[in-house]
């Protein structure tokens, strides 16, 4: 893959990001609104789910030797998202990735 097909590539990670983001944000706040007591229980189950994604990367080195790196960062990216869609932080800190 040549450096423009690659820069191509990342701009549209970073765009389905940023609209998969946009949508997580908007049917969080939908959620609280219509029955906050299932949606916690959505976010909690959507927050366990990424926590033992992102363990699986680490113990299985799925990215190789940048697996953790890459497990944090996204982790990372991950926790803001759910902090600001859910008005807390994702996992509590004795429980998140490596």
């Amino acid at each position: 893959m040549d450096d423009e097909a690659l820069t191509e590539t990342r701009a549209g990670e970073r765009l389905a990001y940023h609209l998969l983001k946009e949508a997580y944000q908007d049917l969080a706040a939908v959620l609280l609104s219509a029955n906050a007591k299932a949606a916690e229980s959505l976010f909690y189950a959507v927050e366990k789910r990424t926590a033992d994604a992102l363990r699986s990367v680490v113990a299985d080195r799925t990215e190789g030797h940048a697996s953790t790196r890459i497990a944090r960062t996204v982790g990372g990216q991950l926790n803001d998202l759910f902090e600001g869609a859910h008005g807390r932080t994702g996992i509590p800190t004795p429980r998140r990735v490596a």
